[in-house]
């Protein structure tokens, strides 16, 4: 009576794992004889499947080694060819073919319809990098693209900024002109050498979180009751609610200091 096909696998323990081990001592560590099986009839092949396993197990793609046998549709007593079942890093499980002489894994895509493990490491190390060249460029194109959305709100901000900012000397600045109008209106031969709003002073650097304190300087000449030529600068500032102006005797370049 034919023996059933599990009965004609022999897996890597009791006899058959003594008769191995008589053959080549495996190194700690290695791969679990009792995920290996054979048929009989291929038993001459035991340690050539060991080393196609240990093969496997160490690939990248292989994170556990589930299971490896004969291939029942491709070997034959001189040329064995076997398969494993593997788990990837997402647990699920995959098969792979390795032929037995060459201990090379079976892909008929390949030249020759062979690939070594060694390309296989070397292809799947390069496809790790280029991975990581790929998520290195979206990291910096997303903070890039960060930057920009930064840089264009603080665009904005800016823009309202100096909105506001324009709005505020330009009341100052007429506020200014009233008040020194009213002050000074009635004096003699009275030129006004400031005309148009003038650049003021900051009393610091523009920033988003405030807007500085602002001086405008306004200069304008005039005659005394005696007919002398008079100068004068005026520096005027807002203090709170008030508008402050400091008139002053200007000293323009080359002109007499006793006058």
């Amino acid at each position: 009576m034919p023996s059933s096909p599990k009965n004609s696998f022999l897996p890597f323990s009791a006899a058959g794992l003594v008769w191995v081990t008589l053959l080549f001592s495996p190194p700690l560590g290695a791969v679990d004889m009792e995920q290996l099986w054979v048929p009989k009839s291929y038993l001459r092949h035991l340690p050539r499947l060991y080393d196609a396993a240990q093969r496997v197990e160490q690939s990248p793609s292989c994170v556990e080694l589930v299971e490896g046998t004969t291939h029942l549709g491709r070997t034959t007593m001189e040329h064995p060819v076997f398969t494993f079942k593997c788990r990837n890093e997402e647990g699920r499980t995959f098969s792979l073919m390795v032929d037995g002489p060459s201990l090379k894994k079976v892909d008929d895509t390949r030249p020759g319809g062979l690939v070594s493990f060694e390309q296989l490491r070397k292809e799947y190390e390069q496809a790790q990098e280029r991975e990581r060249e790929r998520e290195r460029k979206e990291r910096e194109l997303a903070q890039l693209q960060q930057q920009r959305q930064e840089a264009e709100r603080e665009r904005e901000q800016w823009l309202k900024w100096w909105e506001e900012e324009h709005r505020r000397r330009e009341a100052l600045w007429q506020q200014c002109v009233e008040k020194l109008k009213a002050r000074v209106g009635g004096m003699q031969a009275l030129e006004w050498l400031t005309e148009t709003m003038p650049e003021p002073e900051l009393a610091q650097e523009p920033a988003l979180e405030t807007h500085p304190a602002l001086t405008f300087t306004i200069d304008f000449n005039a005659e005394s009751y005696f007919g002398e030529a008079l100068r004068y600068r005026v520096l005027c500032q807002r203090d709170g609610e008030e508008v402050v102006l400091d008139i002053g005797p200007r000293r323009d370049q080359g002109s007499d200091p006793d006058r």
